[in-house]
């Protein structure tokens, strides 16, 4: 795994967008224990997270239920967001980010079939989306209330003819860091990503 995504013990996680056997969008199970280990940017330096320190432009938009018409409303969102702070030059990059962490939800939240799936409440998972930004550098956000055994984000090297599997691969080159964590006192996680505005 690459070092920028955290290191987790092997088979501690389930990739949200492989196909590498056990469940819906190839997910095996997490071990309670599982968690990310901190992420370093691209330097070897710990890297500045979305929501630590101060960041003077922020914006949300949530909870959006996990359905597909999700990651096109998280698109719109920081298009229209990105646009009203003056960093329009971000939208390309901010999208295609906010898109693949909404699409993963979205994937991972999918019952048999393809159909949506509801937690034993009787409730459909939903994801909340947070841009934050600063002189120097793009936060971006997306928080999921999907159970731990859903699976968590990794970084997975696609075969040449996979559908899927490339995305986080690209979140890790347009992007400075990224990685994810559980949030416990919310009952979710959240996956980040800091990009370096141009």
């Amino acid at each position: 795994m690459d070092g920028r995504t955290g290191a987790v013990p092997a088979g501690a996680v389930r990739s949200l967008a492989g196909t590498d056997g056990g469940g819906p969008g190839g997910l095996r199970p997490v071990p309670g224990d599982a968690r990310p280990a901190p992420v370093r940017g691209t330097g070897g330096e710990r890297a500045r997270r979305p929501g630590e320190g101060a960041w003077p432009l922020f914006s949300g938009l949530g909870p959006v239920a996990a359905l597909p018409t999700a990651p096109g409303l998280a698109r719109a969102f920081t298009v229209m967001v990105l646009s009203g702070w003056g960093l329009a030059a971000m939208t390309d990059t901010g999208t295609l980010i906010v898109s693949e962490f909404a699409a993963n939800v979205v994937r991972a939240a999918e019952g048999p079939g393809g159909s949506p799936a509801y937690d034993e409440k009787g409730r459909m998972p939903v994801l909340w989306l947070r841009l934050t930004a600063d002189a120097a550098l793009l936060g971006i956000e997306v928080w999921d209330s999907l159970p731990p055994e859903s699976g968590v984000p990794v970084l997975r090297h696609a075969d040449p003819d996979a559908e899927r599997g490339r995305g986080l691969g690209i979140v890790a080159a347009l992007s400075q860091a990224w990685g994810w964590e559980p949030v416990p006192a919310r009952r979710v996680k959240r996956i980040w990503a800091v990009v370096a505005i141009s």
